[in-house]
């Protein structure tokens, strides 16, 4: 994996994402990641590097997520203290209601709040996309608890110079926020909009905020990369580029 952000007018690489996102070990408990383009591989990236660190994480989801072999499926009458007895023998696990063969949804969000006083870290994925590298949220997206100390906002790095048809979740939401017809194509102006818009990355975000391109999966990128960051960095808001096949 490799990981960058934006320093000193450069972009730099960096060891890992909690360095990266410069996140609070002792203030950001509760994260959200919303967004398209590696919201699982980034939440599951960020919950090792967290359990590597001695602390205890428990990853879950507002909406939906896909189901593997490590969730720890909640039934109906589930006791939170039999979450503390599973912490103690492993300090990151996945939990969520089964929803079907190959997806969990969210638990009850009275449930999942409770899981904030028993772990050092809750991880939630609060939105969906579809496997589709970029989004608008809807009128009910994302599900953000008022709990969240971070949101962490995706966005995935292929959707560049493709048209917002063919590569968009919700297009038609899309193609309305930035103003642009169905076939033109995404620019690094657009996704800067998209990042900057309380109706489209920042939409319901209360809380500290970063944001992390994905999918920047060849070197000659970071020159585009480097743009983005100068235009976000104008905005005050902090991005990082990261890949998982380099």
């Amino acid at each position: 994996m490799k990981i960058y952000s934006y320093k000193n007018e450069n972009i730099v690489e960096e060891s890992d994402l909690i360095e990266a996102l410069d996140i609070d070990l002792k203030k950001d408990k509760v994260i959200t990641v919303v967004g398209a383009g590696g919201k699982t591989s980034t939440i599951f990236e960020l919950g090792n590097e967290l359990s590597k660190l001695n602390k205890n994480v428990i990853i879950t989801t507002t909406t939906h997520m896909k189901l593997d072999k490590d969730f720890l499926v909640m039934e109906d009458g589930f006791k939170i203290k039999n979450l503390k007895k599973i912490l103690q023998k492993n300090n990151l696990i996945k939990i969520g209601k089964k929803e079907s063969q190959h997806k969990v949804k969210s638990l009850d969000i009275k449930f999942l709040k409770s899981l904030i006083s028993i772990t050092d870290f809750l991880l939630i994925e609060g939105d969906g996309s579809k496997q589709l590298p970029l989004k608008v949220p809807k009128d009910n997206e994302p599900v953000i608890i008022e709990e969240t100390d971070l949101v962490i906002g995706l966005i995935g790095f292929d959707s560049l110079d493709k048209e917002i048809q063919e590569i968009c979740h919700r297009p038609e939401l899309v193609s309305k926020l930035l103003q642009k017809d169905l076939k033109e194509k995404i620019d690094i102006f657009d996704l800067v909009k998209i990042i900057k818009s309380q109706n489209g990355l920042k939409k319901d975000v209360n809380c500290k905020y970063k944001v992390i391109i994905n999918k920047v999966d060849k070197k000659e990128y970071l020159d585009k990369c480097k743009k983005i960051a100068e235009l976000c960095f104008k905005l005050d808001i902090d991005v990082i580029f990261t890949s998982y096949k380099i």
